[in-house]
């Protein structure tokens, strides 16, 4: 067992334990797990596995063109073992973003009881922040196409790039980076069931035609669900499978503030970008309605306990130094030139 790098043993164990809580809230409310099945996915606009296979091709393109250029010899036996290591944690985020969705379409049931109008009051309360985010969010937009959900492709752009770099430099940062992002994945998860909420679009139309689209479809099948309960889910899940509503925490603000937080502390040179994308995340989040003002600081604070925990995890641990001394790239250069 002690074979297995920590964080791999630390992802199983929050897989198989969101896993174990997952099963027994299906099993109490008569739920079962829906296999998805739609083409589209309401949210992002494309299929859902898309950004996981976008991502899959920049991991080999990015860790393939060393080996292939020739830059160190001793690449290929480091690259397989890297790349076992690095496939069981895509293999154990897909599982856990599995459940995290089944886990939202079941909310409805689990927690009928929504907040949108005291969270709205709020936004009310505050609408000089939010007419100033949408002005700032409505000129960004104006200089780029409109024809993009760049909302989403914000997030899966700044998960692809921080698992492509962080999987390559493999310092002491990637272990706790794909930890914190399953430990956000499954806590966010189970925080939507405390003061569940739609989102600010029930009362006020979205300033992004792309965004109000989405919006629309998902809140028709909310109602649906509200109508016939578990039985339409049962029914219809799998075509709705990306499609749930919960605007309270904001995981968009929760997974990229985590994400950047990773990439600030490795010193990449890919900060100032991802310092960029997360500002954008904070400001779409509010000014295309998808969450309230007050959803944005929860899942701040969702991000900020996520770390917390994740540091305490590797706490007392060297092994991701070790991992870091043993990356190809340190280990072709520290190995003695062959002599003839």
């Amino acid at each position: 067992m002690k074979q297995i790098p920590l964080h791999i043993r630390v992802a199983g164990t929050i897989a198989i334990s969101f896993a174990v809580i997952v099963i027994a809230i299906g099993w109490v409310i008569g739920g079962e797990l829906q296999i998805p099945s739609e083409r589209v996915s309401k949210a992002l606009g494309v299929n859902a596995a898309l950004p996981v296979v976008f991502a899959m091709v920049a991991y080999m393109l990015v860790h393939l063109t060393p080996i292939v250029f020739g830059k160190g010899r001793r690449l290929p036996e480091h690259f397989l073992r890297n790349l076992g290591c690095d496939l069981s944690l895509v293999f154990i985020f897909v599982f856990v973003v599995y459940l995290h969705f089944n886990l939202k379409m079941w909310i409805p049931i689990i927690n009928p009881a929504l907040y949108d109008v005291e969270f709205m009051a709020i936004d009310e309360k505050l609408r000089w922040l939010v007419d100033f985010l949408t002005w700032i969010s409505t000129s960004i937009r104006s200089l780029v196409s409109d024809e993009i959900r760049w909302y989403q492709v914000d997030l899966s752009v700044m998960f692809v790039l921080a698992f492509c770099y962080l999987s390559a430099e493999r310092n002491a940062e990637y272990p706790r980076f794909a930890v914190g992002v399953l430990l956000i994945l499954s806590i966010g998860g189970l925080s939507y069931l405390v003061t569940p909420a739609l989102g600010p679009f029930i009362f006020e139309t979205s300033p992004d035609k792309l965004a109000a689209q989405a919006q629309l479809g998902m809140y028709e099948a909310y109602q649906e669900v509200r109508e016939e309960g578990m039985a339409w889910i049962l029914r219809s899940g799998s075509r709705y499978f990306t499609g749930p509503l919960a605007a309270m925490p904001s995981l968009h603000v929760a997974h990229a503030t985590v994400i950047t937080y990773y990439i600030i502390l490795s010193r990449s040179v890919l900060t100032p970008l991802f310092v960029i994308m997360w500002s954008w995340m904070l400001i779409d989040s509010i000014a295309l309605r998808w969450h309230y003002v007050i959803d944005a600081p929860a899942g701040l604070a969702l991000a900020w306990l996520v770390i917390w925990l994740t540091n305490r995890i590797f706490r007392d641990s060297s092994e991701e130094l070790h991992t870091a001394r043993a990356t190809p790239q340190l280990a072709a250069r520290e190995a003695p030139e062959h002599q003839d």
